[in-house]
């Protein structure tokens, strides 16, 4: 995939969700081909910049402090000049803004990968509007992000849709037994999970509630809370007050989790959200049942009864009544599971996506080669 001689990636936070765990695995793959690559966060979790430094790129804090900060912008025009990169990608509305300030009206080739809740707020379309003509392209992941793009007056020939897409999952380095027991878990727990950032709007109280009146049918049931984030202490707290010691397990960010998922009896995605979680499709992609809220952004991916189950949103008794169906019944479950790896693997494929962005960064190429 190696685009020219070096590739710049600029993201805002630098964690282990979303568009963040798009550019890991891009930035680790051109990394192994040979391409001199570096990513500039504007914030980084530490166990992440170790993560992807030792994968062979780069890793540059810019240590943002505003919305638009003067002494990122600075930080990041000297790290363009010290590199001069043919391409950089910028991967959220405030990244991109970033970059277009630090390069200047003739910098690098600028490509920026938008999701709906980056285009569709007034603030970032306002700063999309004003700094559209210095990005050269767009990377749309969905169809909600592209037709906010077209609003703002984004030509159409300017904008790709690149989903966001799942790898197979490997098989688990682990036995479902060994998992258990190294949770100090009962043999015969099932395992319901949630995950994603802990932040307030996530909702991730909806869960914990739903998971209690999932325990008055399921005794051995056990939530897993996958991530981490300002809400964790507060959550820990919550489940404490209204869960029995031990039936909830915060199990912060887990680099481990390809080995974790393949063990999950039940997913849910309650938490509303604009775009489609990366978290859904790992997780089906590793053959889990998904019991979502019904958002338009889950309906994309979940089949109601045939890859998952769709609930209206926030009725906790429908998440206990489907989880219900497939904890009681072992083919339901393997069938969807089945299912849903299926069509992730299909309509998500990641060698799909790294060929699109292999394509954008050729196209860039061949227009520096021609000026």
């Amino acid at each position: 995939m190696k685009p020219c001689s070096a590739i710049l990636h600029v993201i805002s936070r630098l964690d282990g969700y979303g568009g963040a765990r798009m550019l890991r695995r891009l930035a680790a793959i051109q990394a192994a081909e040979g391409c001199p690559t570096t990513v500039a966060a504007m914030r980084a979790e530490r166990s992440i910049e170790h993560e992807l430094g030792s994968s062979g790129a780069a890793v540059v804090r810019l240590e943002r402090r505003w919305t638009i900060d003067p002494a990122a912008v600075w930080r990041l025009s000297r790290l363009i000049r010290k590199h001069r990169p043919p391409v950089v990608h910028a991967w959220d509305v405030a990244a991109a803004a970033h970059v277009a300030l630090a390069a200047g009206r003739r910098g690098p080739w600028l490509l920026a990968t938008l999701a709906a809740p980056d285009v569709g707020p007034p603030w970032p379309a306002f700063l999309l509007g004003r700094l559209k003509q210095r990005i050269h392209a767009f990377a749309a992941t969905d169809g909600r992000a592209a037709a906010a793009l077209a609003e703002i007056g984004v030509p159409g020939q300017s904008i790709t849709l690149i989903p966001p897409a799942a790898p197979p999952a490997p098989p688990s380095p682990v036995s479902r037994a060994d998992l258990l027991a190294h949770f100090r878990l009962p043999a015969d727990a099932r395992l319901i999970a949630v995950a994603g950032p802990l932040q307030r709007r996530k909702e991730f109280d909806q869960a914990i509630w739903s998971f209690e009146l999932l325990r008055v049918l399921h005794e051995n049931a056990v939530l897993l809370v996958l991530g981490d984030g300002p809400d964790y202490e507060r959550l820990e707290r919550f489940a404490d007050l209204v869960c029995d010691p031990g039936a909830v397990r915060l199990l912060g960010y887990r680099p481990d989790i390809g080995g974790i998922l393949p063990h999950i009896d039940v997913f849910w995605q309650v938490s509303p959200t604009v775009s489609t979680p990366l978290a859904m499709l790992e997780v089906a992609a590793a053959g889990v049942p998904v019991v979502a809220s019904d958002f338009p952004a889950h309906r994309a991916m979940v089949s109601h009864g045939r890859t998952g189950f769709l609930v209206p949103p926030w009725d906790r008794a429908e998440v206990v009544r489907a989880t219900d169906a497939l904890l009681g019944d072992p083919e339901l479950t393997r069938r969807v599971g089945d299912l849903a790896r299926t069509s992730a693997l299909q309509h998500w494929p990641l060698p799909s996506a790294l060929d699109s962005y292999r394509r954008l960064y050729e196209q860039a190429c061949g227009k520096l080669r021609s000026q």
